[in-house]
This record gives structure tokens, C-alpha cells and sequence, in this order.
């Protein structure tokens, strides 16, 4: 986690006329209010349209990451860097590294189910008019494929 949030300021510009900046260096404001997302159990946020994915995940899908301890400060946030954590594969996974989320096969007992969860939120969306019917056959292809690759890799 985070060891602190990056609040971003208001800077005034002093513009007078558009794009043209007349205080150098501009002055300091009030730093903007920072806002944090509602996360799930599996640590993915609730809020906004949940696309297959998320509604049916096999991984956490974070906006934001930590900087590596290479290029120092390992507990500020790298600048747009999102990150993505597989679940676990198997209870014995899960609890080899002490990863608080269900595993895998602990949510889904076989691809075919997984798959058929899949397919079901798509139809849900394409119901809702978030989803076009002929994107179902990409959104399934796709989540065989992931399916597949965390299955034989691990997601390593």
C-alpha cells in the first residue's frame, strides 16, 4: 500500500491573456481533494460499468502501482502505471503466499463454468446496451485465452 497520498495543487498562473503565463514560478494553492475508490474483496473497485472481467475476475486490475525499490521510493506511486495481480490457482497457491483472495478453483470448478459466468455477463451487458452482440465471441475468446495462460503458467 501506499505509504502516503500525492495531492495535487492548484497553480496560479497569473494568465492575463489565454496560455500565456505571467507568475514565474507559479504560485502555490490549495492542494485538489483526492479521491479513493471502493474496492471489492478481491481488491478490484465497485464503482462504474463492470465489464466481464471484473464481473467475473481471475486477477485484481488496479489504476495505480508502487514504484519499484530500483528506482527508489518503493512506497509512492508511480505515475500512470496500473497493475494486475492473478488470483492463486489452487487453495495450496493461496496459502503458500499468504494471498487473502480465493483462489481460482475455489471460484470457478472448471473452465466451462468460468466460461459460462463469462457469458452470461456479456449477455447482461449487451442487454443494458453497454456491449455489442457481436463483441460476445471477442470477450469469451478473450477470457479462454486468460483462463488458459493463468492455468498453464500461473500467471508468472
Amino acid at each position: 500500500m501506499p505509504a502516503s497520498l500525492q495531492r495535487p495543487i492548484r497553480l496560479d498562473l497569473g494568465e492575463t491573456t489565454l496560455g500565456i503565463q505571467t507568475i514565474v514560478p507559479a504560485k502555490a494553492g490549495k492542494s485538489y481533494p483526492v479521491f479513493v475508490p471502493q474496492v471489492d474483496d478481491d481488491g478490484n473497485e465497485t464503482a462504474g460499468i463492470r465489464m466481464p472481467e471484473l464481473a467475473v475476475p481471475l486477477a485484481t486490475h488496479a489504476g495505480w502501482n508502487l514504484r519499484s525499490p530500483s528506482i527508489g521510493a518503493p512506497t509512492d506511486l508511480i505515475q500512470l502505471g496500473g497493475s494486475y495481480r492473478p488470483f492463486p490457482r489452487s487453495i495450496a497457491d493461496r496459502e503458500r503466499t499468504n494471498d487473502p483472495r480465493r483462489s481460482i478453483n475455489e471460484r470457478y470448478p472448471s473452465r466451462q463454468h468460468y466460461l459460462g459466468l463469462v457469458a452470461e455477463a456479456s449477455q447482461a451487458m449487451v442487454d443494458q446496451r453497454l456491449l455489442m452482440p457481436e463483441d460476445v465471441v471477442h470477450v469469451l475468446s478473450s477470457a479462454r485465452r486468460h483462463w488458459d495462460y493463468l492455468q498453464e503458467s500461473g500467471g508468472k
